[in-house]
Order: C-alpha cells, then structure tokens, then sequence
C-alpha cells in the first residue's frame, strides 16, 4: 500500500503548523511565525550562546548505510533528533543536507530556527524519541518510502531574559514522512500530518 504525494502535500503545512505553533499565544511580535519568510532556504544561521546547557549533535545512526527500509526508518527519526538540535542551537546545515529541494516543511522549519536565533530567543522545547509506526511499500515510480512517525513535542520558547514567549503542553504527533534517496544519500522530501481517518 502507498501514500498519494498529493495528500502529503496538502498535509505538510498543517503538520508544521502543529510542530510550529502548538501553544502560541497570539502575541504576533512575541512568536517565531509558522510562515516562511522567503522562498529559498538561506545559508546556516550563526549559533548564539544563550544557554549554559551543551547541546550535542545527533549521532547518524548506522541504520542509514541500508538502501531499503530500515534505512528509510532511521533516516526520518534522525531529520526528527536534527531538527530539536537545529532549534536548540540555531546550526541549520545538517538538517538543511537532509532536506529535499522542494520540501516546504523543511524550508518553514529553517525558517522558524533562524528566527529565533534573530530574536536572540531560545528554544528549551522537548520531544520523546521519535517511533516509527508504520512503514508502507516503497513507491516504485518515485522511489520514496512512506513512514509514519510518532513523537512528543512540548514547545517552550523563551526571550533572551527567560521569560516564556512561547509554551505549550506536550502533544503527540503524528507525522507521515516521504524519504527518498540523492546521489545515494536520504533525503526528507516531505512531512504532513499522519491521515487516521
């Protein structure tokens, strides 16, 4: 069984939405937006020291040396562990390897993790180890594998004087990733929200 691109597509943005806003306020001065403020993912934004805690990168597990499904699998819960690592450190470039061209999901987290660096904000948010729950036959035409992903996420996004411009209760995620594969690399070629119904 496999997933139609169209209803990824039609899905990502609600997924970012949820993943990029749960728990705003609607301080619009105050809150990174969900929306992208241009068209190509820019260049790495510059880390800014703003908390004394060590954030370490994410180790690329050996799983994503396998071309097939396995390796599928741990390249979608390793684009999950870069992206908290791209918010809490504002280092965009691994997670920017990672994403496809064209993948506005990626593109708006890039976005979100450069704006906070801008408003010399901090993102203290936590996630559960993503789960992957359920991997679907490769498309043949396209070569992506399908993958639903489970996680989560609880937003807290705090001003450079500690106070909370942004926070949330945890919610569990589900997100439906499209992993294909360039010049023999994984690549995320995009994110929706997983469709239960």
């Amino acid at each position: 069984m496999t997933r139609s691109r169209a209803i990824l597509a039609a899905t990502s943005i609600a997924a970012a939405a949820v993943l990029l806003v749960a728990g705003c306020d609607d301080d619009p001065p105050a809150t990174p937006s969900a929306e992208p403020t241009a068209t190509d993912v820019s260049p790495s934004a510059s880390p800014s020291p703003s908390s004394s805690a060590v954030v370490v990168a994410p180790e690329r597990p050996q799983e994503m040396d396998d071309d097939g499904p396995a390796g599928a699998e741990a390249a979608a819960v390793y684009f999950l562990e870069l992206d908290d690592y791209m918010m809490r450190t504002g280092e965009t470039d691994p997670f920017r390897t990672m994403s496809a061209k064209d993948c506005q999901f990626c593109v708006k987290r890039v976005d979100q993790a450069q704006e906070i660096q801008d408003l010399k904000y901090t993102w203290e948010g936590t996630q559960t180890r993503p789960q992957v729950t359920h991997t679907y036959e490769q498309d043949d035409a396209t070569g992506i594998w399908p993958i639903d992903v489970e996680v989560t996420q609880k937003i807290k996004i705090v001003d450079a004087e500690g106070e909370s411009v942004s926070a949330g209760d945890p919610k569990k995620l589900g997100l439906a990733f499209e992993v294909g594969q360039k010049d023999g690399n994984w690549v995320i070629v995009e994110v929706g929200q997983v469709d239960n119904g």
